[in-house]
């Protein structure tokens, strides 16, 4: 038990909490700005509830944080089903779309706007229709990749971006899927 890791609390302003000490269901959570004592879950019950629902909690199965990708729904069937007859999951087949990104095999695109919708026509909702998990050492790269392109290239680079670009020109080259 003394080397598992405590759990890890990541909200989206950036500040950390980590567990000091835990007994009984009640926490130790040390901070940026200072210690709160109190039930490990309440804690994020609370961070919730707070509207930072952005957060990672690493419990003792070194869960890793869940990462949201954007890709097209029929991008990302037609990936699935490919994987499928490999007998990969779509996480090894993103996996090694990133590994390509940053070890400088794809270069991103700028992408074609979509066409104006037809007067009274519903926007269509934009949905995170794959996750990733990947730990921030990982993650790390892929995103500082995305912002040097994003200023050298001049238009928005991000990882949901390059993932579908990998996928529709790299892994499904040669497949045919409906968009």
């Amino acid at each position: 038990m003394a080397d598992e890791q405590p759990p890890v609390f990541r909200l989206t302003d950036q500040t950390e909490y980590k567990l000091s000490e835990a007994k009984d269901g009640l926490a130790k959570l040390t901070t940026s700005f200072g210690v709160l004592e109190g039930n490990a879950e309440e804690f994020g019950a609370l961070a919730k509830a707070a509207g930072r629902a952005v957060w990672a909690l690493r419990d003792n199965s070194n869960d890793l944080p869940t990462r949201p990708l954007y890709v097209p729904q029929a991008v990302k069937e037609a990936a699935e089903r490919k994987a499928k007859r490999e007998r990969r999951s779509l996480a090894d087949v993103m996996r090694d779309g990133f590994a390509k990104y940053l070890a400088g095999e794809i270069e991103p695109v700028r992408p074609v706007r979509a066409p104006r919708r037809a007067p009274g026509e519903k926007p269509v909702k934009s949905v995170p229709s794959v996750s990733l998990r990947v730990a921030d050492e990982e993650w790390a790269p892929i995103e500082e990749r995305c912002k040097s392109d994003k200023a050298r290239l001049k238009f928005l680079v991000n990882p949901s971006r390059v993932i579908t670009q990998y996928l529709r020109e790299d892994y499904l080259a040669g497949e045919t899927y409906q968009e």
